[in-house]
């Protein structure tokens, strides 16, 4: 996956993680605090994003589209889930 790829992903997934921090239930808004400082990560230059690879590509980026619509739509348990696979995918080399 190219760098405008990931980073693309990377910002969905941001954007999945602010809205359920502000939006979210309660009991889950630090959760989604904490991944959106994850993700957040990766849209600064650095040794971080050029030392990134995922265990499948396709899959991390088609996660970041799901995690957005879904908390676009108030889907906060399915996003937090997505969410938590993306992670799951990246693998620092």
């Amino acid at each position: 996956m190219d760098r405008t790829e990931f980073l693309q992903a990377t910002r969905q997934l941001a954007a999945a993680a602010e809205i359920l921090a502000r939006a979210g239930p309660k009991d889950s808004r630090l959760n989604a605090s904490q991944m959106l400082e994850f993700f957040r990560r990766y849209d600064r230059p650095g040794p971080e994003v050029s030392a990134v690879a995922t265990s499948d590509d396709d899959l991390f980026v088609r996660t970041g589209k799901a995690a957005l619509t879904m908390a676009g739509r108030n889907e906060f348990a399915a996003s937090q889930a997505l969410l938590e696979q993306a992670k799951s995918l990246l693998a620092v080399t």
